[in-house]
């Protein structure tokens, strides 16, 4: 066998990489993840990994895609990235909606999508996100895939973006929401803010529930200080929405 390469991130699953596929953990959600990935793939869907079954470990082995990850806190995603990856979401949200809505077993929830949902990713931040140069490449670790609606994963793409830092000068966060919102179309950036505080707090909600079901990747984000970061960073960016409303020119 080849040689093992753990790839930087992880704090929920781990992965290596072996040749030119990587190996993942797997769990009681992986038979949906594999059967949506495989319909995306069918689909045409661009920037997806395929998968290619399961190795000697139980582990599930996918496709490597190659490209430059943009490190959180070190570097931004510049606005032709952003909008690179909101407009792969808008195509990722209008081919999942042909996915059949019957029920599976996710990793937080067993059940048929309801009228409006769809299956998001739940994980669209920059550290999931390959590029080559400005335009998105790659999109991996599709684990916490589930039902909602589109915009958690526009929400998700802002939170880890423009919102990373919530003390951040207000007109440069809006002007990041502004971006989201235009490539992906038919989005208020203000919605897409007030968006913001009801994704996240599901997210915290939804790693605490993992933590206490004895999750092994729920508790690995313990140990890195979640959700009680988020829970944090959230808090201060709440207080500052109608100063944010300000800079996207809604009040």
């Amino acid at each position: 066998m080849q040689d093992e390469v753990a790839l930087p991130g992880g704090n929920v699953g781990g992965a290596v990489r072996v040749g030119d596929t990587v190996r993942r953990p797997t769990g009681p959600w992986t038979p949906a993840v594999h059967e949506l990935l495989g319909f995306l793939a069918d689909e045409g869907l661009p920037c997806v990994p395929r998968v290619h079954g399961v190795d000697e470990r139980g582990r599930e082995i996918l496709d490597y895609l190659p490209g430059h990850v943009v490190p959180v806190g070190e570097e931004e995603l510049t606005d032709a990235q952003l909008t690179s990856a909101a407009q792969w979401l808008r195509e990722y949200h209008r081919v999942v909606a042909g996915f059949p809505r019957t029920a599976r077993r996710w990793r937080f929830v067993e059940r048929a999508l309801a009228p409006g949902e769809i299956v998001c990713h739940h994980d669209t931040a920059m550290y999931n996100m390959a590029f080559d140069g400005d335009d998105l490449v790659g999109v991996f670790d599709w684990d916490v895939a589930g039902p909602g609606v589109p915009l958690d994963d526009l929400a998700m793409l802002a939170w880890v973006s423009p919102l990373l830092f919530p003390d951040d000068d207000a007109a440069r966060m809006a002007h990041g929401l502004h971006v989201i919102a235009r490539a992906y179309g038919g989005t208020d950036p203000a919605v897409l803010l007030r968006h913001v505080e009801r994704r996240m707090t599901d997210a915290s909600d939804r790693i605490e529930a993992g933590q206490r079901a004895g999750d092994p990747g729920m508790l690995r984000l313990g140990e890195v200080g979640e959700p009680a970061s988020t829970r944090a960073r959230l808090a201060a960016l709440v207080a500052r929405t109608a100063e944010l409303e300000a800079a996207l020119g809604t009040r």
